[in-house]
């Protein structure tokens, strides 16, 4: 059965949850340009180096049971120094990767704008010309969290991925469709944000979101 997902409330006598951090990859020099990333395999720069050393420190307080990681570089080399941390290897989960940019890879907000200007504005829910759709993007994490969620069932898991799988993941958690996603847009590179997770009938059940980095409320960027 594929899995689904639903959020709600967590009730007396629901089975233990996982509290899953999604961290955002440190920061590559595509996103200092603006350009978006998608499945192009860009490497974090020195910036997202410090900003991955700093995520280990911030989540070495917490009892992390697995650290999970989309198969890009910006994620997996954000993803060691954690795992380092915690003495646990780096599991590898393709889907985790970030939304698949199609013919927008490598171009700046600007660009995108000026060639898709019906798109641009719709870019936080449409689909990518020549890529994946965000519906795809949440339906594949979803699989990715079920596979988690079978093999642990409570503790910590941190999962190092993108900025624009956060976005539709807690916009699930939120219980909005991929249109209501904007309230999880800006997360910084490094940032974190955290939600409980369980099986309920083979479903993903996803509450309880808090944002850890405080960063801003939007961001004009392909955010990924």
């Amino acid at each position: 059965m594929s899995p689904r997902s639903r959020s709600e409330p967590a009730e007396a006598n629901a089975p233990l949850a996982v509290k899953l951090l999604f961290v955002r990859h440190g920061a590559t020099e595509w996103n200092r340009t603006k350009r978006a990333q998608g499945h192009a395999d860009i490497d974090l720069d020195d910036r997202g180096r410090r900003q991955a050393a700093a995520a280990a420190d911030e989540l070495a307080a917490f009892d992390v049971a697995a650290v999970y990681s989309s198969d890009l570089a910006r994620a997996v080399h954000t993803a060691e120094p954690i795992a380092l941390r915690h003495g646990l290897p780096v599991e590898i989960d393709p889907d985790f990767k970030e939304i698949d940019q199609g013919d927008w890879t490598g171009l700046d907000p600007k660009a995108i704008g000026e060639r898709w200007p019906e798109l641009w504005p719709q870019r936080s829910w449409c689909d990518r010309p020549g890529g994946e759709s965000p519906t795809a993007v949440r339906s594949r994490a979803l699989r990715a969290i079920h596979r988690v969620l079978e093999t642990h069932s409570e503790g910590t898991v941190v999962v190092v991925t993108h900025g624009g799988l956060i976005r539709w993941v807690s916009a699930e958690a939120l219980g909005h469709d991929d249109r209501g996603s904007d309230r999880m847009r800006g997360l910084t590179n490094g940032g974190a944000v955290s939600m409980d997770a369980r099986l309920h009938d083979d479903r993903v059940v996803l509450d309880n979101l808090v944002r850890l980095d405080g960063g801003a409320a939007s961001l004009d960027d392909p955010n990924v």
